[in-house]
């Protein structure tokens, strides 16, 4: 099943970060309480500065919930190896993960929370999503 973003960010109302965990928990692909969303709150926009996108720091949280561990002797390159799979695959699809380059490139309308900087910022939490879905489906099983 895929979530239609837009029914979240752009027409919904939540930001980039909020949108991505919302559309992964609805679909799905990860199990935390819808509540979990809330921690996405101030990702948004960069971390409100336009730094690391809201939607990739969103599909990292996302992959740790799947992927992380809770011990201290457990693993992390389970999760490491998908983090890096995800960061890759989205800076090949759009040059960078930062905010601020994102809507460098692809925003028309550069006034931050204006309705064409979400309209044009819908993309990125689709292929997160996308991207999320499909790294994650790929893994064996815990």
């Amino acid at each position: 099943m895929e979530t239609d973003v837009t029914r979240y960010f752009y027409k919904g109302g939540l930001n980039c970060a909020e949108s991505t965990l919302r559309c992964l928990i609805e679909e799905g692909v990860i199990d935390p309480p819808p509540e979990t969303v809330r921690m996405m709150t101030g990702f948004g926009g960069g971390m409100q500065r336009g730094t690391t996108c809201g939607t990739v720091i969103a599909a990292v949280a996302a992959i740790g919930w799947a992927t992380g561990r809770t011990e201290p002797g457990q693993s992390r390159e389970p999760s490491a190896a998908a983090v890096r799979e995800f960061l890759r695959r989205f800076e090949e699809t759009f040059g960078t993960l930062t905010c601020r380059e994102l809507q460098a490139v692809y925003v028309k309308e550069h006034a931050l929370r204006s309705e064409g900087m979400y309209r044009s910022c819908t993309v990125f939490v689709e292929k997160a999503v996308e991207l999320v879905r499909d790294i994650l489906s790929r893994l064996p099983p815990a």
